[in-house]
């Protein structure tokens, strides 16, 4: 019997340990800097590319970055089929880049059926990307169908939830993913101060709260998981904030187990769009499997 394959890209933001003990295929982005291009987590980890970032030179150009190329995915694929398996392939927001594109482009291009290779957009990234990847890889590991799969995976994008704020808007303007309704909202020239919270919306950003210090932004993220009624996973994902992410396992400690919290950094591309200081919260509410 075939088993079902779990693939995803760099942006997911999922534990190496988590990764390997599920088989899950991560395909890296790239982050160009300075004319020279890296592999998303392979060329440059997080924890180097936050301190580049934390000391970037005023005046020069930021980093940009780059989705996979469609190559990429038709070779991963076609090994993936050759061994007689079929895929899932789950991908962070087609609104905000384009990897969706280059899996659904990699998959016709080999003339795959849907039923052998399945891509969905998660209309999500970083950790919230990642639980939907990891609650498909652990049940393709019981031995759960191709297609029961696929609608389990598409009911849980409607179950995860992202919102973030950063320490300035200027990445994200720069990199044109704050979309229109969103820039309106913030006005033109945010305040220096300014820190609104940022929710990922049918795979947008949109705005969400106008916070404006960092105390209420992360006071903002702990009111946002205090309103779910039940948790199944949760995570803070940062750019370099380790005194912050003490403040909400405190504050959300009655209602959900810090040892039970995934911290991540976020991968370089993500941090790219986010800049230094960008904090946010992943929220899976579980029950649709």
């Amino acid at each position: 019997m075939p088993r079902v394959r779990i693939v995803t890209d760099s942006t997911c933001d999922l534990p190496p340990e988590l990764i390997h003990q599920y088989g899950i295929q991560v395909v890296p982005l790239y982050v160009n800097i300075n004319g020279e291009t890296y592999l998303d987590r392979l060329d440059i980890s997080a924890e180097e590319f936050h301190r580049r970032l934390a000391a970037w030179p005023p005046g020069l150009d930021l980093p940009t970055t780059s989705h996979p190329a469609v190559e990429t995915f038709e070779e991963l694929y076609k090994k993936i089929l050759k061994d007689g398996d079929t895929i899932i392939s789950i991908h962070h927001s087609a609104k905000l880049g384009s990897t969706y594109q280059a899996a659904v482009q990699a998959r016709n291009n080999i003339l795959a059926p849907t039923s052998q290779v399945t891509v969905i957009d998660s209309q999500s990234a970083s950790l919230g990307l990642g639980f939907i990847a990891l609650e498909a890889a652990k049940r393709a590991k019981q031995g759960v169908m191709h297609s029961e799969l696929t609608s389990s995976v598409n009911r849980m994008v409607f179950q995860t939830h992202v919102i973030f704020f950063t320490e300035t808007m200027q990445h994200l303007q720069q990199s044109g993913r704050i979309n229109s309704k969103a820039q309106q909202a913030l006005g033109p020239t945010p305040p220096s101060n300014f820190r609104p919270l940022l929710r990922l919306e049918e795979g947008l950003i949109v705005p969400f709260e106008r916070t404006r210090t960092r105390t209420k932004a992360i006071e903002g993220l702990c009111e946002f998981i205090e309103d779910f009624p039940y948790i199944e996973e949760m995570a803070i994902m940062h750019s370099n904030s380790p005194n912050d992410i003490e403040t909400i396992l405190t504050r959300i400690a009655p209602i959900f187990p810090r040892e039970k919290v995934y911290i991540a950094q976020f991968s370089p591309v993500l941090a790219t769009h986010l800049g230094p200081g960008a904090m946010g919260v992943a929220v899976y509410e579980g029950g649709v499997f």
